[in-house]
């Protein structure tokens, strides 16, 4: 059975959806879901005033302070620990050191770092394919009172340039650096040079920090698509956390995995820096290499014992389709118990299917957490444990309850807080929410609201006590006079055995748009990849069934790639900004094309 889409926040509700794949909404909340944002929408339905309603606001409770302070009295504590860092590299060795052989790594690197003559307060780019030499790097700056900041190992001049720029000025520290770099950036070599000249000098004491010094800087789109810094503390990062630790019962025992890059925030803030607080066993293994095979996530779980890791909701869907077709495993997945999904849009289908696959090899049923954070909260503060429920997938999954020393709350655009059940705006503060940013090398006021909440650019609303993040406000495309978000139209597309997961990519544009994008009302363009064999012609027109049966859209834009056409983050999703670029490519069904029938991509 179909269930319309929410008039508050889609306007009327669509045609049925096609047979034989049931979609919609089982939404914890009333049939209508009213919209309080000042967004484009269709006929908003009233809120019943009659019905009393709690204010959409939700509080993680109080946050008792760490034992530590600062990132370095958390890892000179560590030290203490038999536990450390398992790193496998891009070919799938291993290697292991332990917490005090990384303090004397660090050491080492970083008494490279002041003989160049760093200082405390410096800021410091790493850009290095090691990442046993990132974090030696990271950890040299944290020691010495200097400032890192990790960027990806493919960042170019230009964006070292921006980087740079973004906090003034900077030293460049890393592999085979780029050429023709302003005098804003003061190349330093690679790590194992300041570790070769730091070897020997009496390892110094860290120094003195304070718990509101800044500790790590991580880069964010910024306005005109120049990046800005966010900068966080030590106060940030450690309540962080902190909080994740106690809301989720880690500890000294928790054994984790990461395979996101250690230059991004997830990497390098949420899993490593908080599991050095918890002096626990992780495992960090290299993007690259668990892409190349999905099931190699799994089997690294399995042969460490892991209980605790995460991934974007695209990774789910791309592992359960590899699984299918290689299902033979042994695995032992009965000690997962914390599988973080987040740093994308949670589809129910996608974790449904997950759940299922992986039941076999023993992964509890209440093992996935989806959840909600960003750069600016110092990464996931909100989390929820993944109930299926029975009946159709619903249209949003809930993101759960703020972790302690945080709140959200969902307001109109009036900044008024709304009533549980009605979308709007969401606004998040505690004490890993940063304030500001850096940008052109000043300190730039974040988007705050009158009384200080960091105005997000997220729609939410509340329900039963949880949080429902329901998708971007710059996401919504029309179609057939109602909204919808991206991601939604992305997944109804993925849906269709001739796409590949974690392919698809729906942005708005003017339907009779020509090469200059301009033309009449906005509609959606759909990129996507098809499955090997598939001819693109074929799987174009299949995917213009989807949308003409699931949202009665008659004029979209389709178009079939390759992998390398479909630009992807170190992350692996999918840079939408740089496909929205090549919309005025996509193919119209307005223009009466014949399908194209060149062979599999």
């Amino acid at each position: 059975m179909t269930v319309p889409p929410r008039t508050g926040c889609s306007g009327p509700p669509a045609p049925p959806a096609a047979p034989e794949v049931p979609y919609g909404g089982d939404l914890p909340a009333d049939p209508d879901v009213p919209c309080g944002r000042d967004l484009p929408a269709g006929p908003v339905v009233p809120y019943r005033r009659d019905v009393p309603a709690a204010p959409a606001v939700l509080h993680g409770g109080d946050l008792p302070g760490p034992a530590v302070g600062t990132l370095g009295e958390a890892l000179l504590r560590a030290v203490r620990s038999p536990h450390g860092v398992v790193l496998v590299d891009r070919d799938g060795t291993a290697t292991r050191r332990t917490y005090r052989e990384l303090y004397d790594d660090a050491a080492r690197v970083r008494a490279g770092l002041a003989g160049a003559g760093a200082r405390p307060g410096t800021r410091v780019i790493l850009r290095t394919a090691e990442a046993a030499d990132l974090l030696a790097a990271f950890w040299a700056c944290v020691l010495g009172g200097m400032v890192p900041l990790p960027v990806s190992r493919d960042t170019g001049a230009d964006a070292v340039e921006e980087a740079a720029a973004a906090v003034g000025e900077a030293w460049l520290v890393g592999d085979a650096l780029p050429a023709g770099l302003s005098a804003r950036v003061r190349p330093l070599g690679p790590v194992r040079a300041l570790r070769a000249a730091g070897a020997g000098v009496p390892s110094a004491p860290p120094v003195t920090a304070r718990p509101d010094d800044l500790a790590v800087l991580t880069l964010t789109s910024g306005s005109g698509g120049r990046p800005k810094a966010v900068p966080l503390t030590h106060r940030h990062v450690l309540s962080r956390a902190r909080a994740t630790a106690l809301a989720r019962g880690l500890g000294t025992r928790t054994r984790s995995l990461n395979w996101m890059p250690l230059d991004h925030v997830s990497g390098i803030v949420m899993f490593h820096v908080r599991d050095v607080l918890l002096s626990c066993h992780q495992v960090h293994a290299d993007t690259a290499w668990v892409r190349a095979d999905p099931l190699r996530w799994l089997d690294l779980a399995d042969s460490e014992r892991i209980d605790t890791t995460w991934a974007p909701n695209p990774a789910f869907a791309v592992l359960v389709d590899r699984l299918a077709r290689e299902p033979h495993r042994d695995w032992d997945l009965s000690g997962l118990r914390y599988v973080m999904n987040g740093g994308a849009p949670v589809k129910d289908r996608v974790v449904r299917q997950f759940v299922a696959a992986l039941g076999r090899y023993g992964l509890p049923p209440d093992a996935v957490h989806p959840g909600w954070g960003m750069p600016e909260t110092a990464s996931g503060v909100v989390d929820s444990v993944f109930t299926p429920g029975g009946g159709p997938p619903r249209r949003f999954v809930p993101v759960g309850v703020p972790h302690p020393g945080v709140s959200v709350r969902v307001v109109d655009e009036r900044g008024e807080v709304l009533p549980t059940g009605v979308v709007g705006r969401l606004q998040v503060t505690g004490a890993p929410v940063v304030h500001a940013y850096l940008e052109d090398g000043a300190v730039r006021r974040a988007p705050l609201s009158a009384d200080g909440w960091l105005v997000t650019d997220d729609l939410a609303y509340v329900a039963d006590g949880e949080l429902v993040v329901t998708g971007r406000a710059d996401g919504l495309v029309e179609l057939n006079g109602a909204e919808w978000y991206g991601h939604e139209i992305e997944d109804a597309v993925e849906e269709l055995p001739c796409v590949l997961p974690a392919s698809a990519v729906a942005r708005p544009v003017p339907v009779g748009a020509g090469e200059d994008g301009e033309g009449g009302p906005a509609g959606p363009a759909v990129f996507f990849r098809p499955r090997p064999g598939v001819p693109p012609g074929t799987a174009e027109v299949r995917v213009r069934e989807r949308l003409r049966s699931r949202f009665g859209a008659e004029a979209v834009r389709v178009r079939a790639l390759a992998e390398h056409e479909l630009p992807r983050t170190a992350t692996g999703k999918l840079r939408r900004s740089e496909l929205a670029a090549r919309l005025p490519d996509a193919r119209c069904p307005a223009a009466a094309e014949a399908p194209r029938t060149e062979g599999p991509t």
